[in-house]
């Protein structure tokens, strides 16, 4: 049985590097995997007033799907099949709710720079959340 593997991603320069990470010992990863993009809503519900809160999340579901669809080039290049899976929320609590609902065996992730020691302790990272509560193995990049 193949294993199930979710590898969040964003525009940012962790994920590109996850990404050649992932792709430079694709010999060792299963073909399917789960690309799940999280537009974070938190400062939309908080920002922006309620007759506009439609047509900010239209934008941004666009946006997302574009993104998706940059990420997931270079792995179908590499041979990867990968599903792309667009949510709205909140990043944490989106990849932890998918890792369960689709019983994710593994999670590839990386980690922003500038974080770790005091500033995860009171603020926290998404993978350090999602390392605490996830029922599965969590590879960090």
């Amino acid at each position: 049985m193949t294993p199930k593997v979710l590898i969040p991603v964003d525009k940012s320069e962790t994920t590109r590097l996850t990404i050649d990470a992932v792709i430079a010992n694709k010999e060792l990863m299963p073909r399917e995997i789960l690309l799940l993009h999280v537009v974070d809503v938190h400062l939309v519900q908080r920002l922006v007033p309620d007759i506009q809160k439609n047509m900010v999340y239209e934008a941004a579901e666009k946006s997302g799907g574009r993104i998706l669809e940059k990420l997931a080039k270079p792995f179908q290049d590499a041979g990867f099949n990968p599903t792309l899976q667009l949510e709205l929320g909140t990043p944490e609590e989106v990849i932890l709710r998918i890792a369960r609902e689709q019983k994710i065996q593994l999670v590839i992730a990386g980690r922003h720079p500038g974080g770790g020691g005091f500033r995860d302790v009171m603020f926290g990272s998404v993978v350090n959340q999602v390392v605490r509560a996830v029922k599965c193995p969590v590879l960090l990049l």
